[in-house]
């Protein structure tokens, strides 16, 4: 495909705003032609705002323009919805995390890619994080060894979302495992080498976000709506016997807020965040912080970035579709775990 790439945006909110509108505007091989969003005024704010042509008012409208891309950032109810509908008008699709509310709409998500014969993205940009980068090429230089174990955490004590749907699980599917959680499990799991899971453990609690009087880091939230969990601890296994701890919170007593994977193998460990890897040399364990890791391009746009070049170049895209639906399949076999009370196979 010669030429730029022409994108058009479907919901114009605090994400879509923050990291997607200045991540296609950083793109020299991209250009946004065209927005849509459920509330007219908000697209017209983003248009005006990052100098966007055309403002659409439904999404068929938005289809039908001369686009050849679409970047789904709207609630999680609505992202199957929106990417079958592009896929069926032949534009390729970027998607927000998570890919969907399960892994049932995920799976069709997929299908729809390979008979409509277009890319599908997912938006799970930590993998772009410099640290993450640097601990990847150390694993797959052999530094770590062969690495069994790995922790996936997105704590927040007192971090509930005070606007939008992130309380309510029938537009969101979940709370802090699906919308946090989930970039720390693929940051794991894409550590690990992405290994095959088999089953998975989980134990949710849900105490305190129905509870009025607290104050978080967003400010008070509306308990009076809020039906997910604060907070999910789980295991999951691995074909090969590999094994990944999961602790994701919206709000939990415990001592700090933290976002980071950890992996652990025979030769070496490290950690995102902060970064640090563990090596062992002359029999001594050393402890060594990597120098000038530092991010070149913000993540979600170097995953924007890169999403362009596999349309453009026509090459396979980096986070496909078919890797986020493996996180998803995690996850949700992890909430039917917790409500089983009992470990789940995959």
């Amino acid at each position: 495909m010669s030429g730029k790439l022409r994108v058009g945006m479907i919901g114009t909110g605090g994400i879509a705003r923050s990291v997607h509108f200045p991540g296609w505007q950083s793109c020299p091989r991209a250009e946004i032609v065209a927005c849509l969003d459920m509330d007219p005024a908000r697209a017209q704010a983003a248009a005006r705002d990052f100098n966007v042509p055309t403002v659409c008012t439904s999404l068929r409208e938005l289809l039908a323009q001369d686009i050849d891309v679409v970047d789904i950032c709207t609630p999680n109810y609505d992202h199957r919805k929106s990417a079958l509908a592009a896929l069926k008008a032949g534009k390729h699709v970027y998607c927000e995390k998570p890919m969907a509310m399960n892994s049932r709409e995920g799976a069709a998500m997929v299908a729809a890619a390979k008979k409509a014969k277009r890319k599908l993205m997912i938006g799970l940009h930590n993998r772009y994080r410099s640290e993450v980068q640097c601990i990847k090429a150390l694993a797959d230089a052999g530094r770590l060894g062969n690495i069994y174990y790995s922790r996936a955490l997105s704590i927040r004590r007192r971090g509930v979302p005070s606007w939008g749907v992130f309380g309510r699980k029938k537009l969101q599917g979940g709370g802090p495992l699906i919308d946090i959680g989930v970039h720390a499990i693929d940051m794991a799991w894409y550590l690990m080498g992405k290994p095959k899971p088999v089953s998975v453990s989980g134990r949710f609690y849900e105490t305190i976000g129905k509870t009025p009087g607290h104050m978080g880091m967003f400010g008070p939230w509306d308990w009076k709506t809020y039906d997910v969990e604060d907070f999910a601890v789980a295991l999951v296994r691995f074909a090969e016997g590999q094994t990944m701890m999961v602790e994701s919170a919206f709000c939990v007593n415990l001592a700090e807020d933290k976002f980071s994977a950890e992996v652990v193998g025979d030769k070496g460990g490290a950690t995102v965040s902060p970064l640090k890897v563990l090596v062992e040399e002359a029999g001594y364990m050393m402890e060594c912080q990597p120098q000038f890791v530092k991010d070149r391009v913000q993540p979600h746009a170097a995953g924007l970035h890169a999403f362009a070049e596999a349309v453009l170049d026509d090459r396979p895209v980096p986070i496909p579709g078919e890797e986020a639906l493996v996180t998803q399949q995690i996850i949700d076999a992890l909430y039917r775990s917790s409500a089983l009370g009992r470990e789940v196979r995959l």
